[in-house]
């Protein structure tokens, strides 16, 4: 039976939007669409509950929810001075309208109510979409020095120098496809590729729609060079702000 290992690499996002630098190798095994990944909250300040950047939040979830699903993505300000709330969600390139819309309500649900009550800063990716909201504008401005975090799979990878190699040309590719003039719309690319033992490698690569090109370019190259030195023998998962991979 063929072994399959799967490696996402989701979206280059701007500041704040943290990057999810997501490889993760699987074998036997699919994530559920609705598979929580990982959050990241503020916790140096905090709104109050019944105050108008509650309120404002709240209003910014309504028009993402909506918004976003139609083409996969959205970006919000809603509010004035210190209770302005800046919002922005995205699906993965291959994911329907119905399932993105799920996705958000879901995100926009439990990243108050369960993972940063409070926070006025927060960021939740799950399988299918990210959401984030902030009291500050992080829309616009790539960051590509390491600022995330990474944690680690207990899977382990079999001749994992080979196997680097194979991860290394596959996200190339996925990098370039993603960032062409014919993709500048979506700046998303799937692929696979053999790797030992018959295993294969399958890929995915996706940044946010507020970027460029050549900024889209910039941070996977950046964000893939890391994941080769800190990853070794282990699968893992990266989330960091400007990229998903």
């Amino acid at each position: 039976m063929e072994m399959v290992y799967s490696v996402m690499v989701p979206m280059l996002l701007r500041v704040g939007f943290p990057l999810l630098l997501l490889l993760s190798f699987h074998v036997d095994h699919e994530m559920s669409s609705n598979d929580y990944i990982n959050c990241r909250c503020n916790v140096t300040a905090h709104y109050t509950g019944g105050s108008k950047f509650e309120s404002n939040m709240h209003g910014a979830f309504n028009i993402l929810t909506k918004d976003a699903p139609p083409s996969g993505f959205a970006n919000v300000t809603k509010g004035k001075g210190s209770e302005r709330v800046y919002g922005l969600a995205q699906c993965r390139g291959d994911v329907d309208q119905e399932d993105c819309k799920a996705c958000i309500h879901n995100s926009t649900k439990a990243i108050v109510g369960t993972y940063c009550p409070s926070a006025i800063d927060a960021i939740i990716w799950y399988e299918n979409c990210q959401l984030r909201y902030s009291n500050s504008n992080f829309f616009a401005h790539l960051i590509v020095e390491d600022s995330g975090s990474w944690y680690w799979t207990a899977d382990k990878v079999e001749e994992h120098k080979a196997f680097n190699q194979n991860l290394g040309s596959l996200l190339k590719n996925l990098t370039s496809q993603a960032t062409t003039e014919l993709n500048s719309k979506f700046m998303f690319a799937t692929g696979n590729i053999p790797s030992t033992n018959q295993k294969t490698i399958y890929g995915l690569v996706q940044c946010t729609r507020d970027t460029s090109l050549a900024d889209c370019s910039q941070c996977l190259i950046s964000t893939i060079s890391k994941s080769h030195r800190l990853a070794r023998m282990h699968t893992a998962v990266k989330l960091q702000p400007e990229v998903a991979v």
